[in-house]
């Protein structure tokens, strides 16, 4: 293309970023991504998302973190995929402090957040053993008629096991089974006993309860 005395632009760059990203080739992309300004290419809110997203599926939350700091500097509207990418990955390595800076930040630019990112903050609380945080947030996503998927409620019931917290964990499964859902059977023995082991007097007046 440059040969034939096509010049660059945007829309080449980014998709030759996005190509190198998803086969894992960072440096390469980003590489190019500097070589856009010296060519007088501009770099758009794609040109940053392709990135952010490709180093966080490398795990360098630094990089994505730079590169979204620099995005907002330059003065671009970012987008909800600017945000995601880094707030999953916040969530997986327990900075979730962090991850609800970001949370709130996107909000506060009216960006709505995906389900899946309702998910990642929910599974990252949980995974820090704040169960009734969790809980608080799966009810919000809930009340935002939003459905949240088998595996969140799951990771939900563990954590509030956890913390014995019965009458929430007996709130979960029920809007779970009422959406349709149903419990793993090796999550469902583990409920049973522990009940049966730590809350008999429930049990002996319950027992329909647990069967069904």
């Amino acid at each position: 293309m440059c040969n034939r005395g096509y010049r660059e632009t945007t829309v080449s760059y980014n998709t030759m970023i996005a190509g190198l990203c998803l086969n894992g080739r960072m440096n390469e992309a980003h590489e190019l991504f500097e070589e856009m300004p010296r060519r007088g290419v501009v770099c758009d809110v794609i040109t940053y998302n392709t990135l952010i997203q490709g180093f966080c599926k490398e795990g360098k939350i630094v990089e994505s973190t730079n590169l979204l700091k620099e995005l907002l500097m330059q003065g671009l509207q970012p987008s909800t995929s600017s945000f995601s990418p880094l707030i999953e990955k916040l969530c997986q390595a327990g900075d979730i402090q962090e991850a609800k800076k970001l949370w709130d930040d996107m909000q506060s630019r009216g960006l709505q957040p995906t389900v899946c990112t309702h998910e990642h903050i929910i599974t990252g609380l949980c995974n820090q053993g704040y169960a009734a945080e969790g809980m608080d947030w799966l009810l919000a996503m809930l009340k935002c008629k939003l459905k949240p998927k088998k595996e969140t409620f799951e990771r939900l019931v563990q954590c509030l096991s956890q913390s014995d917290k019965w009458d929430d964990i007996l709130l979960v499964l029920d809007i779970m089974f009422r959406i349709g859902y149903t419990l793993r059977e090796g999550i469902c023995h583990s409920l049973v006993n522990k009940l049966c082991r730590e809350n008999y007097h429930f049990v002996e007046t319950h027992p329909g309860e647990i069967v069904e």
